[in-house]
């Protein structure tokens, strides 16, 4: 084979070793202008004014205690902070409703979904996945609803049903989506009364459980708000027993994708102050959040109302919600749920928080108020 850069003449071998490096210049400059615009949650920038990119939000309808996304959702606050923080920036929300937290999970680890509402079992696996998965990492940044000792769940019976305590389900089949908080509030219940032993749990999800209960198809299932109230208001079942007998307070929260985080940390950060707004908004317009939880969510408007009244929608984080969450974490150790041990510690991130908390102006949480009782005219 001819080596052509030998039969070259001197004055041509060098332009052509110019127009190389030119060339190479180019590719690197265009390179870096690229890197520079790309958007952690999809799309390029379209000019030097900033980048365009799409943030896709994934919340549950099914579930009442992460309907501070409704708020946000209907309100457009995240719009709205985002306009305030990335004002330079083109970011478009969208919104992933799905029936259950495991899909939300796999759709963030699919890089499909930078944020979610979660309950506090979905949550704790969402972590693990972080510390399991080469190509995925997430950090918990706030809570959505609270539930204290477990108000806004319930085990529920049918309407005509015969059991009146919780020893009448001796020997019974009762069902519950196993992994959940209301599996959790299940086997509390019956270790309270020494029954663990002699009921059968089986796994329904909320749905399949709630036919069964009108149709009277199972003895009894464990779940949570708004079905209770939507089964007891349309007449179909009612509640043997309710969540605050555990004494086990019931959350949901916030997850993101932590390489998102990081890289748009102003997102982020205005993605919290709209939750806060949006907690801020259903405790000064409670009315007029029932509407929009039943426009969004499709549940009754009778129903929605209790949602307001009994679900404590506040981000902070206490030292008393770490350790609910830690037994969250031994509970689905217990069942075979979680393989690997996860560290709240290196899970949960308030900075996130008390940057968005300073940054609209508001003041978190001292160490003395973290380490206490939720404070009842404080909140996030």
């Amino acid at each position: 084979m001819l080596n052509t850069k030998r039969m070259r003449p001197p004055a041509l071998a060098a332009a052509a070793k110019w127009i190389t490096l030119i060339a190479m210049a180019v590719v690197l400059l265009q390179g870096c202008a690229d890197k520079k615009g790309e958007s952690a949650g999809g799309g390029n920038a379209a000019s030097s004014k900033g980048k365009k990119a799409t943030v896709t939000v994934g919340y549950q309808s099914p579930t009442a205690q992460t309907w501070g996304a409704l708020i946000i959702k209907n309100k457009k606050l995240f719009e709205k902070h985002l306009k305030e923080l990335a004002p330079n920036d083109d970011v478009k929300v969208e919104w992933f409703d799905a029936p259950a937290g495991s899909v939300l999970n796999n759709n963030m680890l699919g890089g499909k979904i930078q944020l979610s509402f979660l309950g506090d079992m979905p949550s704790m696996l969402n972590g693990v996945l972080g510390i399991t998965q080469p190509n995925y990492d997430s950090v918990f940044l706030a809570f959505d609803g609270k539930g204290a000792t477990g108000r806004n769940q319930a085990i529920l019976v049918p309407s005509d049903s015969k059991i009146t305590k919780i020893e009448d389900l001796k020997g019974a089949t009762v069902s519950t989506p196993i992994g959940s908080s209301s599996h959790r509030m299940l086997l509390e219940t019956l270790r309270q009364h020494g029954m663990v032993d002699d009921v059968k749990i089986v796994d329904q999800s909320v749905t399949v459980g709630m036919q069964s209960i009108e149709q009277s198809k199972i003895v009894a299932h464990s779940t949570w708000e708004p079905y209770p109230s939507l089964i007891e208001s349309k007449g179909f079942g009612k509640v043997l027993s309710p969540g605050e007998a555990t004494k086990i307070d019931y959350l949901a929260g916030v997850v993101a994708n932590l390489d998102w985080a990081k890289e748009n940390r102003a997102y982020a950060i205005a993605f919290l102050r709209a939750l806060d707004e949006a907690h801020d908004f259903a405790r000064t317009h409670p009315e007029e959040t029932a509407t929009i939880f039943a426009e969004e969510s499709k549940f009754p408007l009778e129903v929605c109302r209790k949602m307001v009244e009994n679900i404590r929608f506040d981000a902070a984080i206490y030292d008393k919600d770490l350790d609910t969450l830690d037994g969250s974490i031994l509970f689905l150790t217990s069942i075979g749920k979680l393989k690997e041990k996860l560290d709240l510690g290196q899970f949960v991130d308030d900075s996130y928080l008390r940057e968005a908390m300073q940054s609209a102006g508001r003041t978190y949480l001292t160490d003395e108020e973290r380490r206490g009782e939720w404070m009842p005219n404080n909140v996030y």
